[in-house]
């Protein structure tokens, strides 16, 4: 047996072969070479298990770890999990791309912020054409304020994450759920004090039309959902009912509501994290940036609805032009 490698790349794969040699690619181009690759072929019916074969054949740093019957993606990633080698671990699912100095930038933020035993980073979305624009996913870069801001979105991606394999078992390894397990990852590590902030596209995530936070996403809010209750439980101590923690989700994700409730919510979240006593100055200063921009946005996305409502509270915000946003011409003249 050969020494361990620093790090684990891992990816859990089912009927990947549209993408699949391209993530590959992206791992073997890495400048930091001290790694081993598990890809863990759950069960698949199409070209996966020849693609992995193949790349075994080129990089013998590849392994494969083959399940006869889908599990899904959990179950195939804990099982990865355990194979794991490295003290790292580094996430990607088949259809994304890693820039070269990841792996290295990401081992180099953990050593040098012991305090931490997994990162996060910044994300861009792209497509068949190349980088879509605007499409850049930051990430808050404060520890305390992203576990907060996890009550309203989870900003960060699967294909974006480093973590210390030891940290993973110690909360149980991931749940053996279809979808949002990544979500509940986030809760779990930030909770902890665990997570650190990479503020740095390290991951690309490929936008296509059978991407499965697309194909299932009735099911993917529904065990959202499920998260962020626990979540507001053990972070806020509060118990809320279903239709109030929806209403939360919703306005963190921008969607369509009577523009007073979302305010009313995103006014309720202040209260709760204000009234917190182990924030920093640095995280109270994020999350009062990060509440104005969800407010900011809530309004937008509502204006063509509600434009009387959108200008007099964006006229609240302090913006200088408030009907700018509402479609078509002005309505103040």
């Amino acid at each position: 047996m050969t020494a361990a490698p620093e790090i684990t790349v891992l990816t859990a794969v089912y009927n990947g072969e549209l993408y699949l040699r391209e993530t590959i690619d992206s791992i073997i181009a890495q400048t930091l070479e001290d790694w081993e690759y598990i890809i863990v072929d759950d069960g698949s019916t199409d070209g996966t298990l020849q693609i992995i074969e193949e790349a075994i054949q080129r990089d013998r740093r590849i392994r494969m770890i083959r399940r006869s019957t889908s599990g899904g993606p959990y179950v195939a990633a804990n099982e990865g999990v355990q194979a794991a080698r490295g003290k790292w671990v580094v996430r990607t699912d088949a259809d994304d791309l890693s820039p070269a100095h990841r792996l290295k930038r990401q081992r180099d933020f953990l050593i040098s912020h012991p305090q931490y035993r997994a990162c996060v980073s910044f994300w861009q979305a792209f497509d068949r054409t190349g980088l879509i624009p605007n499409s850049v996913t930051t990430i808050p870069e404060h520890s305390g304020a992203f576990c907060w801001y996890l009550m309203l979105r989870a900003p960060s991606i699967h294909s974006a994450v480093c973590y210390e394999r030891g940290a993973i078992l110690e909360i149980g390894g991931y749940r053996e759920l279809p979808l949002s397990q990544d979500y509940r990852l986030w809760c779990e590590l930030s909770r902890r004090g665990w997570l650190g902030t990479i503020p740095e596209v390290l991951s690309y995530v490929r936008f296509h039309e059978n991407r499965s936070t697309l194909t299932r996403k009735r099911l993917q809010r529904e065990l959202a959902l499920d998260v962020l209750r626990d979540h507001l439980r053990i972070v806020a101590c509060q118990d809320w009912s279903p239709d109030e923690v929806e209403t939360l989700w919703a306005v963190g994700h921008c969607e369509s509501m009577p523009l007073g409730r979302g305010l009313e919510m995103l006014d309720r979240w202040d209260r709760l994290w204000k009234a917190a006593d182990d924030l920093t100055p640095e995280d109270r200063a994020e999350l009062r940036r990060l509440s104005a921009l969800r407010r900011w946005k809530h309004i937008r996305s509502n204006a063509r609805r509600q434009p009387l409502d959108a200008i007099f509270n964006l006229i609240r915000l302090g913006a200088t032009r408030p009907w700018s946003i509402i479609p078509g011409p002005s309505p103040i003249t």
